[in-house]
């Protein structure tokens, strides 16, 4: 060994993970995926066509508040914002829109 000092990395900070808008992406995914289910054969039994659509809106949201800090600590910070989180929160927010878009044009039209 010699007597020169090494440098030792700083310690990350491991208190708070990075997930980069992973967690948003597979929520806004999901989300927008909920929204095909009634277009699936008739040969499903109803429950499985019809049920995911009570989960768009709630997953639509979750997805953009699980994105959008993650965005805003990447704009605090001075990085390029992550994409999956900005892909999650635009899907999030198609998926949180349709549903209310759906029931205005059915107030509007019936």
């Amino acid at each position: 060994m010699s007597s020169a000092k090494q440098h030792i990395p700083e310690a990350v900070d491991q208190a708070e993970p990075r997930t980069g808008g992973t967690g948003s992406l597979v929520l806004g995914i999901g989300a927008v995926a909920a929204i095909g289910c009634p277009f699936l054969p008739e040969a499903l039994p109803p429950l499985v066509r019809f049920l995911p659509l009570y989960f768009v809106l709630p997953v639509g949201i979750c997805a953009i508040v699980r994105g959008l800090p993650d965005l805003w600590r990447a704009r605090r910070s001075g990085v390029p914002g992550p994409v999956r989180a900005r892909i999650g929160v635009l899907l999030g927010s198609l998926a949180a829109l349709a549903p209310l878009v759906w029931l205005l044009l059915y107030v509007r039209v019936g």
